[in-house]
């Protein structure tokens, strides 16, 4: 993971501040992913609900479906097995932007936020709810904004 343009620390306090947490778990599947998930969500819930093959979004496209501002109404518990993706939380200070890559896990527990893939990846989805729960996708109505560059 890096936190673009801003401390770690301060950023982490940040997300914290608005139920979100990201840590470095190595691999899918490591004591510490499944400690982790444990921690917040449900026996029933831990399983893997699905993988989402994530692209980066065509020409016209950075500001719609997932790269748009949105919550979500679960607990998500998402392992990124690949690839690198830029995530933008709201908090109180604005947005905190971070890139997350393979090995990381990233909890939100229904932050504003939006994705942007950098390309390829993978992430394989746990989520709170029934069995049958989709994500309880909801547009905030906050307006596109640039993207933060990504070296």
């Amino acid at each position: 993971m890096e936190f673009i343009d801003i401390d770690e620390d301060r950023a982490r306090q940040l997300l914290a501040s608005v139920g979100t947490e990201i840590h470095r778990v190595g691999h899918e599947g490591s004591a510490e992913e499944a400690r982790l998930v444990a921690e917040v969500l449900g026996e029933d819930e831990r399983h893997v609900r699905g993988t989402f093959d994530a692209t980066a979004p065509a020409a016209g496209e950075e500001h719609a479906a997932h790269c748009a501002w949105h919550t979500n109404a679960v607990v998500e518990a998402h392992t990124f097995t690949s690839g690198r993706g830029l995530f933008q939380f709201w908090t109180s200070q604005g947005a905190v932007s971070v890139v997350l890559t393979g090995g990381d896990l990233l909890v939100n527990r229904g932050a504003e936020h939006r994705f942007l893939p950098l390309g390829d990846q993978q992430l394989r989805l746990r989520y709170s709810g029934p069995a049958d729960a989709d994500f309880g996708y909801v547009d905030t109505g906050r307006g596109p904004m640039p993207w933060p560059a990504v070296s």
